[in-house]
This record gives C-alpha cells, structure tokens and sequence, in this order.
C-alpha cells in the first residue's frame, strides 16, 4: 500500500550541509520545522524533521553552492510519511526560497568558498 501524499508548504531550519542526491542534478538536505503556534500545542512538542529531496537542477544548484546549516527556508513540494517507525518525514522539494541566513558561513562549504573569494580585494 503506498503512503499518502500531501502537498506542503514548510519553513524549518537546514541542519546540515546538503549533500548531492544519487544522480546527476539532486540533492539531498534535511529540514527541521519547530512548531509555531504555542498555544495550541504542547510545551513538549518535538520538532519534525524533513527528510528532503529536490531533482530541479536550479534549486539542486542553490543548495549545494549557498545553503548552510542554520539557514532559514521555506520549502513547498510533495510530503511522504515515513514507512517506518522513528523515520523522518520525506519531502520532494519543488520550490525554495530563502528566509533568512545563518549568522556564520561553515568554513567547508563550497559556498563559503565562493562567499570568500567574492569578498577578496
């Protein structure tokens, strides 16, 4: 039986440097969404965390050169619920949009590299 699909619209934190995905122009990152609305949940509330997967090579490009770990997203794409127990959710990512940047580059990122020499003198 195969899982629902959902279409969503997230905004979470990325959690670490994306990575390519299997094949030519994809790439894989996971997103942590933390609840926002305080007073209709409980305190204790864990966030969620979204596996994510795009094969637009635009975005694959974004990710992969600019995003760091920390950085503010808002993604909308197709959601899976995980098959197994203790799995996270899986997200197919079809847009992406940048909310707000982490307050410091991560030094191995190809990114920053760029970020770096754009800044030399």
């Amino acid at each position: 039986m195969a899982s629902p699909q959902t279409h969503l619209a997230i905004d979470g934190y990325v959690d670490a440097i994306p990575a390519p995905g299997a094949s030519w122009g994809t790439a894989t990152f996971d997103l942590i969404h933390s609840p926002t609305d305080a007073d209709r949940i409980a305190p204790d509330t864990p966030d969620t965390v979204y596996a994510c997967t795009t094969a637009d090579p635009r975005i694959t490009a974004v990710l992969l050169r600019e995003i760091q770990p920390g950085d503010l997203l808002r993604v909308t794409g197709t959601g899976l619920q995980p098959t197994t127990e203790g799995a996270p959710a899986r997200l197919t990512v079809d847009t992406l949009e940048v909310l707000d940047t982490a307050p410091l580059p991560v030094i191995g990122n190809p990114g920053y590299r760029n970020l770096r020499n754009s800044l030399a003198p």
